[in-house]
């Protein structure tokens, strides 16, 4: 028997491409129960047979032996079968979902009778069965009295796929069986007819249509998470990708193709059922992602039922090994759920469309158009209309209109990036101007600030060699007495000032050290005032205390903020006797000839204008060896590297350890210790010494 190809397939491409569905011509509904009967006509071919004579039978009794009972017949009149009641009606196998089997194990089977003209009898016919959860199996009516089943098929299958009529005849009668299961029993769609050619057509058609909305998934999957990798702030492109994925997983499941890589129920439960009952969670992730609005207690109950009806199925089958309560009740539950869900949705929309991320009107009408095809198909597939889906195509629609608006944000924001850089270019330009501008006048600022430092290191050396002037130049020779002082000022010029004076009539030796707070030339120029205050200070000697009262008074409303601390001793070097006053300076040490190390600060307060006060005199007997020690605060205050300070202990203890050294050697000791202290901080502070020894 040769097979032709009166159509053209490029025709019949076209139409699925357009419509979805093979365009066909079909009978009308016969309202008889006797079988349907297409008269197959080879210009209005292939035919989507929608109307048979169905009849639901006892286990064991078709495709073996005996045909069941025909429409029109009676249990009795069928030879070689017991007597069984059987209900006939015309039914369509896409919609049989609603009906009650009256015994689990029994069978579903349609017939339906297919005439044509001896002409025609050349054509091969064949049929494209859709996808059948629960397992079909065509077969075709024999002539004569025994009326048996010709198979069609080797063996039952539940996937979509071409079947040859096994019987040429100019009528012959189809006999479709949908096999017993625990649940929902229904073909997706309707079986088509026609010659082989065509229906070759139809299935790939068909493979090709899922083929194709898969891959665009697959793409915008991979494409959606490479943004996402590149922006993760943008949690919804997230969303985005995962609901891609999870359709292009779920649609060749719903249509039965994924059935080719495993034919078993777990197949259909796990990425028709399961798989689909949660993409209205990655829709609603993704929703409150473009519009930015906060994960609600509604959002979360929804979620949370949705993710219960996705558990719901696996488990069931994997329980009873079957669908009885999902189908019959989960669909509803489900359904009333999805209205609440779309009604959250709308509320999104409506509530949060200022502060939606992309261009609000494309957004919302792409999310509109697949809540709308995802209501449709979960109706369809609980038995309420057709069952071929539009959900794919409408989030194709989305996904264009979603890639436009992310589009034109991006383009906005590039559009605003340029525009941006051409700001930029001009403020550099002028920038560059004004820089250019700035290092002349900073060139010339250099210059003149290099001339005035010059000017000022030459006045801060004549400064300096001023102050040095008003050191002792010469330290007086005493037969009884030894004397060295050190002094180092923190810059060219200093706060610090010490001095030295001897009156032989009383055999008297002043010593004084003072500290004037702050650094640098005021520092430098009250200390100069102070050593014009000290004057002929040794009419003074023999009350130092009133020596400090007088430096007070003098100062009085010339101090502008500063404080002066000093220390004055007096030596009578007869007979060892020493007067020491303090105003608020460190203690004056006495270094006994054995190496003990005598702290003394008679009461008294620095030097300041705003603060009266008095002084006290204290006094002590020094023996031949012992030294009087005399410093600024510059030695103790010393840090080093790890921040810890010099102090008193340290210095009383380098003092006790070069005690028997000559006044020059120990203050040379006690400068470079406090240096080596020091380490890398030199320059701390100004730093002044005074060291005499007593010789009797």
């Amino acid at each position: 028997m040769k097979i032709k190809n009166l159509k053209k397939p490029f025709v019949s491409l076209l139409l699925v491409l357009q419509l979805g569905k093979c365009s066909v011509t079909e009978e009308p509904p016969s309202p008889r129960t006797e079988t349907p009967i297409t008269n197959w006509e080879q210009n209005f071919s292939p035919y989507t047979i929608s109307y048979w004579a169905f009849s639901e039978v006892p286990p064991g009794s078709f495709f073996h032996g005996h045909f069941p009972i025909i429409p029109g017949q009676t249990s009795e009149t069928v030879s070689g079968q017991d007597s069984y009641k059987i209900e006939t009606f015309s039914a369509t196998p896409s919609d049989i979902a609603n009906y009650n089997p009256k015994r689990k194990d029994s069978s579903f089977v349609f017939f339906h009778s297919i005439r044509r003209e001896k002409k025609d009898l050349d054509i091969l016919l064949s049929a494209y069965i859709p996808f059948c959860p629960s397992g079909c199996y065509l077969g075709v009516k024999s002539e004569g009295k025994e009326q048996i089943v010709v198979p069609g098929e080797s063996e039952d299958s539940s996937k979509p796929r071409i079947v040859v009529i096994p019987i040429q005849n100019e009528e012959v009668t189809l006999a479709l069986q949908l096999f017993p299961f625990n649940g929902p029993r229904n073909m997706m769609e309707n079986p088509i007819i026609g010659s082989f050619s065509e229906i070759q057509t139809v299935y790939l058609i068909k493979a090709l249509r899922v083929l194709l909305f898969s891959s665009l998934e697959f793409f915008s999957f991979f494409f959606f998470a490479f943004i996402y990798i590149r922006r993760p702030q943008d949690k919804f492109n997230l969303s985005f990708s995962l609901l891609n994925l999870s359709l292009a997983i779920w649609y060749p499941a719903y249509e039965g193709w994924f059935q080719y890589l495993a034919d078993s129920p777990w197949t259909w439960v796990i990425f028709g059922y399961s798989l689909g009952a949660f993409l209205p969670v990655l829709f609603y992730e993704f929703t409150i992602g473009i519009f930015q609005a906060p994960r609600g207690t509604a959002g979360r109950i929804l979620q949370f039922l949705f993710i219960l009806l996705t558990i719901w199925p696996s488990l069931e089958f994997a329980l009873t090994g079957g669908h009885q309560f999902f189908g019959k009740i989960a669909f509803q539950i489900f359904l009333v759920i999805l209205v609440f869900f779309y009604i959250n949705t709308l509320y999104i929309f409506f509530r949060y469309r200022r502060s939606s991320i992309l261009s609000y009107p494309w957004v919302v009408t792409g999310l509109i158009l697949v809540a709308v095809s995802s209501f449709y198909t979960v109706m369809s597939f609980a038995g309420y209309g057709s069952a071929q889906p539009w959900v794919n195509e409408s989030f194709l629609g989305l996904t264009l209109l979603f890639s436009l608006a992310l589009a034109k944000r991006y383009a906005e924001v590039f559009r605003a990036l340029e525009k941006s850089e051409g700001k930029l270019k001009t403020l550099n330009e002028s920038l560059e101007t004004k820089v250019e501008e700035r290092t002349k006048i900073i060139e010339l600022q250099k210059a003149e600030l290099v001339q005035k430092g010059r000017i000022l290191a030459k006045d801060l050396s004549i400064a300096g060699k001023i102050q040095n002037s008003l050191l002792p130049r010469e330290l007086p020779i005493i037969p009884n007495a030894k004397i060295s002082y050190r002094y180092k000022p923190m810059m060219e010029i200093g706060g610090d000032l010490l001095d030295v004076i001897y009156d032989p009539s009383t055999s008297s030796l002043g010593m004084f050290i003072g500290d004037v707070t702050g650094h640098g030339v005021s520092a430098a120029l009250l200390a100069s005032m102070l050593k014009m205050t000290l004057g002929d200070w040794s009419i003074l000697l023999q009350d130092p205390s009133s020596l400090l009262l007088h430096i007070r008074n003098q100062f009085e409303g010339k101090l502008d903020g500063h404080f002066i601390t000093a220390t004055l001793v007096t030596v009578d070097l007869r007979s060892g006797k020493t007067l020491i006053a303090n105003a608020g300076h460190p203690e004056c040490l006495i270094l006994r000839k054995d190496g003990l190390v005598e702290f003394y600060r008679p009461k008294g307060v620095a030097i300041y204008e705003a603060i009266p006060t008095t002084y006290q005199t204290e006094s002590l007997e020094l023996k031949p060896g012992d030294k009087v020690v005399l410093y600024t605060d510059g030695i103790p205050d010393s840090r080093n590297t790890e921040g810890e300070f010099f102090g008193e202990d340290r210095l009383s203890d380098l003092l006790k350890k070069n005690s028997f050294k000559t006044p020059e050697d120990l203050c040379d000791s006690v400068i470079h210790g406090v240096q080596a202290f020091q380490g890398e901080f030199q320059h701390q502070d100004d730093m002044a010494l005074l060291v005499v020894e007593f010789l009797g």
